[in-house]
């Protein structure tokens, strides 16, 4: 675990992690009592964060570092305005890497799928397979759009920050909504709907996860045409792929 000032921001590195702490939620900054190494960053809204500095030195210079430049009135918001993401040496290149497994073993599963058809049933159906990837892909695509918006729309409406985005224009026959998160960086959200002003809730570990608030009822309509979509390309593109082998 590393920890870095910036300036007007507190860095914690952990395994697979970073949390960006800005200075003006920072209430208190101190040597934790009895433990010379640790350092307690105390933030506005009471919320602790310990970390371990290499030694009794650096712990020291960086608590009068931090100290020297604190707010006389920090920021309420305290933990909402704390980022916590992954680290590029963490998780996401496991991940990365996992998908890619995934990925070569679908392909390699397909490829020995395709040549015991080209062996056992001909030419013809190895056509079949190669065509009805593509009406199986979309479905597939579809499905996981589908899934995915109403999974985003249900939990952010739970646990994201709601903030309120104000439009700037259209591109194209959806508007555009442009809105600021915690951290400061600007965002925007295309939406079909026409209005001055728009809630969006996005994900404060990851703002690039966002949603609207509208009703969820609005995606009814959306769900059944995607739903009618996967069902009639799920079925050609089985058909077409599964054919040879289906009873």
């Amino acid at each position: 675990m590393t920890t870095t000032f910036l300036g007007d921001t507190v860095v914690i590195e952990r395994a697979g992690e970073r949390t960006t702490i800005p200075l003006r939620v920072i209430r208190t900054v101190r040597a934790a009592e009895g433990r010379s190494r640790t350092v307690e960053i105390t933030l506005a809204d009471d919320a602790v964060h310990s970390v371990e500095a290499n030694n009794t030195t650096a712990a020291t210079a960086f608590v009068a570092a931090v100290a020297a430049v604190l707010p006389t009135r920090p920021d309420g918001r305290g933990s909402v305005l704390v980022r916590t993401e992954p680290s590029a040496a963490g998780p996401p290149l496991f991940a990365s890497r996992r998908n890619l497994v995934l990925f070569v073993t679908a392909v390699l599963g397909y490829l020995a799928y395709v040549t015991y058809l080209g062996v056992a049933h001909g030419a013809p159906a190895v056509i079949g397979a190669v065509i009805g990837l593509l009406p199986l892909g979309l479905a597939a695509l579809a499905a996981v759009q589908t899934v995915t918006r109403l999974y985003d729309k249900t939990v952010l409406r739970r646990r994201g920050v709601i903030v309120l985005a104000r439009s700037t224009g259209r591109l194209g026959k959806r508007s555009v909504y442009a809105f600021t998160d915690a951290g400061g960086n600007a965002h925007q959200y295309r939406s079909g709907l026409h209005a001055d002003t728009l809630e969006i809730a996005y994900d404060p570990a990851n703002p690039k996860r966002m949603a609207s608030m509208t009703p969820l009822v609005l995606e009814v309509p959306r769900v059944i045409v995607l739903v009618l979509f996967t069902a009639l390309f799920g079925a050609v593109g089985v058909g077409a792929v599964f054919g040879s082998v289906l009873p």
